[in-house]
């Protein structure tokens, strides 16, 4: 680093206004340090410790080249369970009646590596900062994270002789819950009528039910090559759009190999939620590596769709899996998880 660069890595604002309420979110301590305004950038700075999960050693680890994709998903879910839920980034703060409204942050690891981070610390504590609520935490264990404010909206003016009433406004998301439930055995055709499957959900402490209504086979080579058929789009010469073909047809052999199909699950649920369903085959094979560097296309075949159906559910369609296109026995499928909506939340202090 050069010495003239060392002041940008400097917390100096030119306006700011100290906070230190150290508010509990998820059950984990977050100190609200400050407001600060630096170069018309106006933020809120927090602190809080990163969960002792990460740091818990895992006797089963695998690299994530051998890990299939049952492992794949199941790692993720207990990451986003654990570290990535709605509450760990705020939209908004209504402080004194002053709307903060965030488009943007970045969160700093407090490593000794990183200057910057123990600089802007270091500023904090000159200034104030309350200590402690993480005063026999290791510093490498906290984390620094800033909201930046809207443009749009002025610095609050707030006054320091008065309570700093205050409300965190959290977006609207959706998470996925993993959830255990028997394998289903289906054959290709439409399924039995009337037949209710169930899983238990750990968010509502109660039973869910979905119907399977078929289980159905797509040839996305024969639809693509249709595709391709059709005239040069008038928006591409026909050198740019061989290209094009070249590099899709190359990327769906890896996402879907030629003679493959995919299977795909038609069903309905309760309160309209949408599943997560996989066949276990799949989920029991290890994903096609791929480098970057080949310049072609990487993509997945796998998606999801929704209609209103004839009894008012919505009829939804997922791709579960790939077989081959002479394949004409039964599958097994499992459900690994749920899509969960979150309405904005508000928590006041």
């Amino acid at each position: 680093m050069l010495f003239k660069e060392l002041k940008e890595t400097m917390l100096i604002p030119d306006r700011e206004m100290m906070l230190n309420r150290l508010v509990s979110i998820r059950g984990a301590d977050v100190l609200l340090i400050s407001i600060t305004s630096e170069n018309g950038l106006r933020k809120l700075w927090t602190l809080r410790e990163i969960p002792d999960w990460m740091y818990e050693e895992k006797p089963d680890y695998q690299p994530e080249e051998n890990r299939t994709h049952r492992q794949r998903m199941q790692g993720a879910l207990q990451d986003k369970a654990a570290f990535g839920d709605q509450e760990d980034s705020i939209s908004k703060m209504i402080i004194q009646g002053q709307l903060m409204t965030f488009g943007t942050s970045q969160s700093t690891f407090c490593t000794e590596q990183d200057h910057e981070a123990y600089m802007k610390l270091q500023h904090f504590v000159e200034q104030g900062m309350e200590l402690a609520s993480f005063a026999d935490v290791r510093v490498d264990r906290l984390f620094l994270t800033f909201y930046e404010q809207d443009a749009s909206e002025p610095f609050p003016d707030l006054d320091s002789e008065k309570e700093l009433d205050i409300a965190l406004k959290f977006n609207s998301t959706s998470r996925q819950i993993s959830v255990r439930t028997e394998p289903i055995v289906l054959e290709f055709g439409d399924a039995p009528k009337e037949v209710k499957h169930s899983f238990y959900d750990p968010v509502s402490g109660k039973d869910r039910f979905f119907y399977i209504k078929a289980l159905t086979r797509e040839d996305v080579w024969k639809i693509t090559e249709e595709n391709f058929a059709k005239p040069t789009p008038p928006s591409s010469t026909e050198e740019e759009w061989q290209h094009f073909k070249n590099q899709y047809l190359r990327g769906l052999e890896r996402a879907c190999p030629k003679g493959q199909e995919l299977a795909v699950v038609e069903y309905e649920s309760e309160d309209d939620i949408q599943l997560a369903l996989y066949s276990e085959d799949f989920l029991d094979s290890k994903p096609v590596s791929f480098t970057s560097e080949s310049g072609d296309l990487h993509f997945s075949v796998f998606y999801s769709s929704v209609k209103l159906g004839p009894d008012g559910f919505k009829h939804q369609t997922t791709v579960v899996g790939l077989i081959d296109r002479t394949f004409d026995g039964s599958l097994v499928i499992e459900l690994v998880s749920y899509r969960q909506e979150l309405p904005e939340k508000t928590i006041t202090f």
